[in-house]
């Protein structure tokens, strides 16, 4: 507990500081020497971006973040997946975008997980064994720990990634309530007569469940599309549907290719 204490401390300061961690923090996260010997939230809090921190492998055509593999791709392509899944008709459309987001969601936050680059490794533990969730549910502590991870992690992958921007996570319930901010894919797909984030939905309910330690499935309550402010996604723990089964099946498949 008192090496969680410590972290707060130090990710409370850097919050606290910003004119601090641009000047100095920074720099010193990009230098090739320190760079290379430090964790991937270690370097983001102390300044360095998403672009900042990707490895670039140039002779092999390669780019990642954490040991994470990534091929960039340009936004459209969410309108395109709608697009030619749309072919298959509205139900299986929506199941087959949910499915893509789901496995890649929870592929990525496992596979960042047991690379070990994102977090030092006395936190694993407690990341891997799903317990972080419960912990901050009860202890003060604990949640302003995942807040800042949250936080961190968000600017990361979302902001950083070309996503939009997570405003509010909130997990005080059963129910993980996540509010999203121009989103991608209510941008191309709107204007809507109803919700459209159907693979971000997949996606916020793999990683939940990759970091929760549990199984969730996610549903958009309120879209950018249809005129909301933002888009709005609830997680709860899911059922054992066929479709659900088949989603588990696929994302053991797939990390069991880069084990």
């Amino acid at each position: 507990m008192w090496k969680v204490r410590i972290v707060v401390a130090l990710m409370e300061f850097c919050e606290g500081h910003p004119l601090l961690v641009r000047c100095l923090f920074k720099p010193l996260a990009n230098l090739p020497w320190v760079s290379d010997r430090l964790h991937v939230m270690i370097r983001a809090y102390m300044g360095a971006t998403a672009f900042q921190i990707h490895d670039v492998d140039a002779s092999r055509g390669r780019i990642g973040i954490g040991g994470v593999d990534e091929i960039m791709f340009g936004s459209e392509l969410l309108w395109v997946l709608h697009e030619v899944l749309g072919r298959m008709g509205p139900e299986e459309k929506d199941r087959a975008l949910y499915d893509v987001g789901f496995i890649t969601g929870y592929y990525e936050a496992k596979d960042a997980i047991r690379k070990g680059q994102w977090a030092p490794k006395p936190f694993l533990p407690l990341i891997e064994g799903g317990r972080l969730l419960e912990s901050a549910r009860s202890d003060p502590l604990m949640a302003r720990f995942l807040d800042g991870v949250l936080k961190t992690e968000s600017a990361l992958i979302i902001t950083g990634g070309g996503w939009g921007n997570i405003t509010d996570f909130d997990y005080s319930g059963p129910v993980i309530r996540v509010e999203h901010e121009f989103a991608q894919e209510a941008a191309w797909l709107g204007p809507s007569d109803g919700p459209v984030c159907r693979y971000f939905a997949g996606g916020m309910a793999g990683h939940v469940s990759a970091v929760a330690g549990r199984w969730y499935e996610a549903r958009e309550v309120e879209c950018a599309a249809e005129g909301a402010p933002r888009c709005v996604f609830e997680a709860s723990p899911s059922s054992e549907s066929d479709a659900e089964l088949e989603r588990r099946e696929s994302v053991e498949r797939l990390l069991a290719r880069r084990s």
